[in-house]
């Protein structure tokens, strides 16, 4: 080709303008590296991408599609000055919209340089509403942040699908986020009518959307901008977040929903944090599933909403992905993210300074007050609470290093072992109950996690009888087919000791023969004879995920789950539905697991579904949030002593040392609190699980209460049957499975402290003992005056009077609470607290508890169940006779002593031995049954000028002279037909107890001044002997009776009303 023609062609393709580069240009790419510039081009226009160095067209040419710009042509070429190179790729657009582009002009140039200089930049068809809506990079964002939320929270809608939408209407995404900057700009005034306006507009453009998928994500998007409360969009950070109330926008989503949450956005990672109310708490998780992240969060918080029913706050969770290979985190890099991740949450909470809520200004408000805002560490987190407070202390956020429990400063959970020892102790229940001692029986196990870990390290160290004889851990499978118990468990010791207690580093030498250390993702392992035995396999040779569940299928005394991941489905239940891809490969269906027992130390390692399945096969099990909630409960109070201690160091009584070491001193003391918690939920929901076979009804209608008035309870997300269908939830033993128990247990917790929390009673003076048992004694001592003032001081009685109640009454408590009403429920609440105390029952109880493995398991329920009866009776009396201002506490407390005093002299009967060179026990238990009365006694006493010793001796003459107590007794035992027969029971029961009392009043009014009780009683027998003759004869007919039915004590109680009469 000649010369001249490969000129005229070059000519064509560029022009002297092109090849000329102005000198402040050329400067400015020499500096910045990338400049992008739009220009004329014959009606139509170029872009040109200036660039110190040559780019690739395959990094150039999907970002500029993804604007949505056809391009015709392209050509790369190169200017020099005198030093210095730049290269210049120019592309030739077909057909712009020439009034778009040059409006959106400068937002478009800047994208581009932005995306090329960052090749990690995320470009996606986003980018065309900057050529189609003039949208900027932060507009770009939050709808990212937007559609990734989306995304999340309605996992049947792909982000793609929604990107698709919002980019085809974009006329209604630009009205989304005019809506959304009307809403939150701090400069806007008189916002309200703009809202209605554009929301109106929006409403009307959708109407015309034919397709139905994109009208139901513009709707989901439009109702997401209507639930934001707060976002710092306005403060400029390198995040976005934003609050959602989820009660509102939670109607498009399924399944059980938090309250709040916030979403964080970034280009690095994205995160939430669901809380179910504005006290809520909850740890915060480095998550590895990008693709429902929320998901694994909203379960990890439903689960620690039933744990944080033993403590001040509601449930929460957050969690986090981040958006590279774990691999490349590197310690730095994590730090940075994680520090993004709580100043973007702390930009969306209240600040307080002494006593005020305090605001952002830059910060648009639509929820109330909510400076209570706390975290603590979970999977990932472990090392990062020190960061965190860091980051409280430098905003000076209120809370200081009360914000994240742990920590330096706090309580080390792995030091304390205290999720372990708590779950050991929940789980130690069931091997009581088969009269087992941990400490002295040899218990086979086999477990899941590492000696790395928190909870399965602490926890395989619980007992030195632990014959732990598989493993399997994220990566790694460790059997020791017979091992040495001793040797195993000082191996075990070392490991957990060291810096990596990994499987790989296990002296091999210590593991008995056949045994060894494998890798859960080899192809192929041969098996030893000694394994084959164990695992009941055949085969020479299995993989490395079939041989994890044949561990797990084990026949053992003790299935430990310390680890993290759901091994256990339901065999209904699919793995697509559960997520954890990590484990899938070796979970296992629960009707295939033969270990007798199960510990649930780590969190969601079976479904309820599978916990329900395994336990109506024989299976005993309760459920993640009963038997890990050690660790919860644990820094609840390390946050709620923090709190005392920061206003302590602010009145100058303490310095940030003896703050700090104050706080370590009640470290024990906190410990035992915890672990009595978790010892009194678990032998609850023993007795629960005995009565439910006897009193199905009543927790039928403690189900329906907990329906009816708990937002965050329902049948279908507990998988609770319908009233009907209660069978498919009762096992081989006729019981309630615990698993359901341990729900019901938790919700009748919150629910009772929601009650507590909207009434007064709370706040009474009677009240203040329950916060003060909150705390360790010693704290008290030291510092009462300023647990009185605690910020949570409602919360923390609230929390404290419904532990107590419903961990010693039981799911059942509440199931009168729709016959009673609001306030004669919280009378009942009352009652039974103060009975509780005018018995001293917390002391009987503690000395049964303290027979555990020397007193039958059977007698020491027995003599709980006498006790509760008991309390109950009184309690009903109490609800049924006195009104909320005739129940004075501390009136009837002080009549405690006398009370056991009188009963002791007038009980001259012979005391049966329970508790061995304990006298005190053995008396109250021999003059038990007498107390159901002791109320009515004091109220007798408090209306009559008669003395306590009067009223007392005439009750217990009463009392023999019926044969009251063998009647009450025979009620008890006869067999109730239906529920006529119970209303019967319930009638006669009450007019046994007001024969007594009216009886008493008769004989009080009868008795003569001077003279003593009980001659008035035989005097006022004597006055009416005929008519007591006959009553006496009766009373001996049916006493010689050795069946007594229902219609004979009703009888027999009849003659005693028609005597009254």
């Amino acid at each position: 080709m000649a010369t001249h023609d490969i000129n005229a062609i070059c000519s064509q393709i560029l022009t002297t303008e092109d090849l000329v580069v102005e000198e402040e240009l050329f400067q400015e790419v020499i500096n910045n590296k990338i400049v992008t510039k739009i220009l004329d081009n014959k009606g139509s226009k170029y872009i040109k991408i200036f660039s110190k160095e040559q780019l690739f067209l395959s990094h150039i040419t999907p970002l500029l599609h993804n604007f949505g710009f056809e391009i015709i042509d392209e050509v790369t070429y190169n200017v020099m000055d005198k030093k210095d190179t730049i290269f210049i790729s120019r592309f030739n657009l077909s057909n712009p919209n020439l009034e778009k582009i040059e409006l959106a002009k400068s937002n478009i140039e800047d994208i581009i340089t932005f995306s090329l200089k960052d090749t990690t930049v995320k470009h996606s068809k986003a980018f065309s509403l900057v050529y189609e809506e003039n949208f900027d990079l932060k507009k770009i964002n939050i709808l990212r942040a937007f559609i990734e939320y989306i995304g999340q929270a309605v996992l049947t809608i792909n982000t793609a699908a929604i990107l698709n939408a919002l980019t085809t209407h974009h006329e209604i995404t630009a009205l989304f986020i005019e809506y959304f900057i009307t809403k939150f700009d701090p400069k806007i005034k008189n916002r309200k009518n703009q809202l209605e306006n554009i929301e109106e507009n929006i409403k009307e453009k959708i109407k015309l959307v034919p397709h139905i998928l994109d009208d139901r994500i513009l709707n989901l998007m439009l109702s997401l901008l209507k639930s934001l409360l707060r976002t710092n969009y306005f403060l400029n950070r390198q995040t976005i977040s934003f609050k959602i109330d989820t009660k509102t926008f939670g109607k498009d989503l399924k399944g059980l929903q938090p309250n709040l949450e916030n979403f964080i956005y970034h280009s690095d990672f994205y995160g939430v944090h669901l809380r179910m109310t504005k006290v809520s708490r909850g740890g915060l998780r480095w998550s590895d599933r990008h693709d429902d992240y929320r998901q694994e969060v909203k379960s990890l918080m439903i689960t620690q909403e039933g744990k944080n029913s033993i403590i001040i706050p509601n449930g929460a969770k957050g969690g986090f992905v981040i958006n590279k290979d774990s691999s490349e985190v590197t310690k730095d890099y994590f730090k940075e993210i994680y520090s993004f991740y709580i100043n973007a949450n702390l930009d969306l909470v209240d600040n307080m300074i002494d006593g005020e809520v305090v605001k952002n200004p830059d910060v648009v408000c639509y929820d109330e007050d909510d400076a209570y805002f706390v975290v603590a560490a979970d999977k990932g987190t472990a090392s990062m609470s020190d960061v965190a407070n860091g980051i409280a202390k430098q905003r000076n956020f209120w809370l200081g290093d009360a914000f994240a429990s742990g920590g330096s400063n706090g309580f080390g959970h792995k030091e304390l072992g205290i999720t372990a020892r708590g779950a050991m102790v929940s789980t130690t229940r069931f091997f009581i109950e088969e009269g087992i001692d941990i400490h002295k029986d040899e218990i086979s196990v086999v477990g899941i996690g590492s000696m790395s870990g928190d909870v399965f390290g602490n926890g395989m160290l619980e007992s030195e009888k632990f014959k732990l004889v598989g493993a399997i851990s994220q990566k790694e499978i460790f059997i020791d087919p017979n091992p040495d118990i001793k040797k195993s468990y000082q191996e075990r010791k070392r490991l957990f000791e060291s810096r990596d207690g990994g499987w790989a580093n296990y002296d091999l030498s210590l593991i008995s023969k056949g045994g060894g250390i494998f890798k859960r993702s080899d192809k192929e392992i041969e098996l030893s004879s000694e394994i084959q035995k164990l695992i009941k396999c055949t085969k020479k040779s299995i993989s490395g995920e079939e041989l994890c569940r044949k561990l797990l299928t084990l026949d053992v005394d003790l299935l430990f789950n310390g680890g993290v991941g759901t091994y256990v489905k339901a065999s209904d239940e699919n793995n697509l539905d559960l997520g954890d891809k990590q484990n899938e490969a070796v979970r296992v269906d629960a009707c295939d697991l033969r270990a007798k027992i199960v510990c649930e130390g780590g969190n969601l390692g079976f479904t309820q579904k599978a916990r329900m399945e395994y336990a109506l096969n024989g299976g005993r099990i309760n459920q993640d949030a009963i038997d890990n909630a050690g660790g919860v409960n644990t820094s609840d109070h390390e946050v709620n002593l923090k709190i005392l201690l920061n206003i302590i160091k602010n009145q100058g009584i303490l310095n940030e040392k003896q703050a700090n070491e104050t706080l370590h001193s009640l470290k024990e003391q906190v410990v035992q609190l915890v672990l009595k918690s978790n010892y009194d939920q678990a032998c609850m929901i023993s007795i629960d699980e005995q009565f439910s076979r006897k009193y199905p009804n009543d927790y039928i209608k403690s189900i329906e209460v907990l329906e009816n008035n708990v937002e965050a309870f329902n049948r279908r997300d507990f998988y609770v049957p319908k009233n009907e269908n209660l069978s498919d939830i009762i096992d081989i033993n006729g019981s309630i499975v615990r698993p359901v128990l341990s729900s019901l247990l938790s919700y009748s917790k919150i629910f009772m402290k929601k009650i507590l929390l909207d009434s007064t009673l709370v706040d009474e003076p009677f009240a203040l003992q329950y916060l003060f048992r909150y705390f360790p004694q010693s704290f008290v001592g030291a510092y009462e005056q300023q647990i009185i003032n605690h910020p949570l001081k409602r919360e923390i009685i609230a929390t404290m009077m419904a532990d107590i109640v419903i961990n010693h009454q039981g799911i059942t408590f509440l199931s009168d609470y729709a016959k009673l009403g609001n306030d004669k429920f919280l009378l009942k609440i009352k009652s039974y607290l103060v009975v509780k105390l005018l018995f001293g029952s917390k002391e009987i109880r503690q000395k049964i508890y303290d027979q555990d493995t020397i007193m039958s398991v059977d007698v020491q329920y027995k003599l709980i169940n006498k006790l509760e009866y008991i309390l109950y009776a009184s309690t009903k009396w109490m609800v049924k006779y006195l009104q909320k201002n005739q129940l004075d506490a501390a009136h009837i407390l002080d009549h405690k002593t006398e009370l056991f005093t009188l009963l002791s002299e007038v009980h001259k009967q012979k005391v049966e031995v329970l508790i061995k060179d304990d006298d005190a026990f053995n008396k109250f238990y021999s003059v038990i049954d007498y107390l159901r009365f002791a109320i009515a006694a004091i109220i007798i006493k408090e209306n009559t000028p008669h003395s306590f010793k009067d009223v007392i001796v005439l009750f217990y003459s009463l009392i023999h002279e019926f044969n009251i107590l063998e009647m009450i007794m025979s009620l008890n035992k006869v067999k109730i037909a239906n529920s006529v027969d119970m209303a019967l029971r319930n009638q006669v029961l009450q007019f046994i107890e007001y024969i007594v009392v009216h009886y008493t009043k008769r004989v009080l009014d009868f008795q003569r001044v001077n003279e003593a009780p009980d001659v008035a009683f035989t005097n006022f027998i004597a006055n009416e002997k005929d008519k007591f003759h006959k009553i006496r004869e009766h009373l001996d007919t049916f006493m010689t009776k050795e069946n007594k039915e229902l219609k004979d004590i009703a009888v027999t109680v009849n003659q005693l009303m028609v005597s009254l009469i």
